[in-house]
């Protein structure tokens, strides 16, 4: 692998652990931002209710975790390809689980999403996860 696609490949995993990092963080501690950024990307109303407060805490924690583990990813891929290949599974979990959504969510909730921004969000997580496999496929 070039030093050129290295650099892609950590500006990419760099780019992932941001995102992350700051989706986390944000679901931590600026919990009525979340709730507005849920209406922004996914189209629906995201009360906070009790449960949402204490069901977003773990899962915001995970999130932000992810981002570390892509950042550590990011600073030596080839030490860590055992960290990027856990991501692209994650991603490819990620994909199933939308497309799943789709088919068996409840009416309700799939007419409220714009399948063009759920279509580019599927293709988003697509692309990114199968472009960070292929790089790291070519660091050997």
């Amino acid at each position: 692998m070039t030093e050129k696609s290295i650099k892609w490949l950590k500006g990419l995993l760099w780019l992932v652990a941001i995102y992350h990092i700051l989706l986390g963080l944000v679901g931590i501690f600026f919990k009525d931002l979340a709730a507005s950024l849920a209406g922004a990307f996914f189209n629906f109303n995201l009360t906070l209710t009790p449960e949402v407060y204490w069901i977003l805490n773990p899962f915001a924690a995970y999130v932000l975790i992810f981002g570390i583990f892509m950042a550590l990813a990011a600073t030596d891929p080839a030490k860590y390809k055992t960290v990027i290949l856990i991501g692209v599974g994650l991603f490819a979990i990620r994909i199933i689980q939308r497309i799943i959504f789709l088919l068996i969510a409840p009416e309700g909730l799939v007419k409220n999403i714009d399948p063009v921004r759920n279509m580019l969000a599927l293709a988003i997580v697509t692309v990114i996860g199968l472009s960070i496999f292929i790089m790291d496929r070519k660091l050997n």
